[in-house]
Formats: C-alpha cells, structure tokens, sequence
C-alpha cells in the first residue's frame, strides 16, 4: 500500500490510498521537544515518533501507520468512546 500525504491546518494528515481512491484523516497530537516535534497518531499513541521539522515528523506518522496497516507493527491496545449525560 502506497499513501500520499496531504497537509491541512489543525493537526490533521489526510492521506490517500492508490490502490482503490479511499482517504483517511488521522489525528495526531505533538509537542515541541527543544528542536524536535515528537507526538504520535492520536489512535495509536503506543507508537510515538520525532522529527526535526514538520514535514518530517508527518512521513514518520505516515509511516507508523503504513506499518500499522500492513501488520508490520502489532496493535495492541483497543480504543473505545464513553458516552456520559451531562
């Protein structure tokens, strides 16, 4: 699987598969670590990755999730949503 990697504001990474069109928003969360961003795909926090710049950490993400996909790296931990009443 092949992924190319389109950049929007608001720390998301849409991503689109050659193969059969389909695209996916991933959501990541990062943080400035002296020079370097590190953070981690919102979905599979297990993973955290660096990069010198930007651009640089997204094809790291990129390829966590490439990994992901293809079985490479072994997910885990499961993620669930709590519905609560306010």
């Amino acid at each position: 699987m092949r992924v190319i990697l389109v950049l929007e504001e608001k720390a998301i990474m849409e991503t689109s598969q050659l193969s059969d069109g389909n695209k996916v928003k991933l959501r990541y969360t990062y943080e400035m670590d002296g020079d370097f961003f590190v953070g981690y795909l919102d979905d599979y926090p297990e993973y955290p990755t660096q990069g010198e710049n930007l651009k640089d950490f997204e094809e790291n993400l990129l390829d966590i999730y490439e990994m992901i996909q293809d079985g490479t790296l072994d997910v885990r931990q499961k993620h669930g949503v709590l519905e609560v009443a306010v």
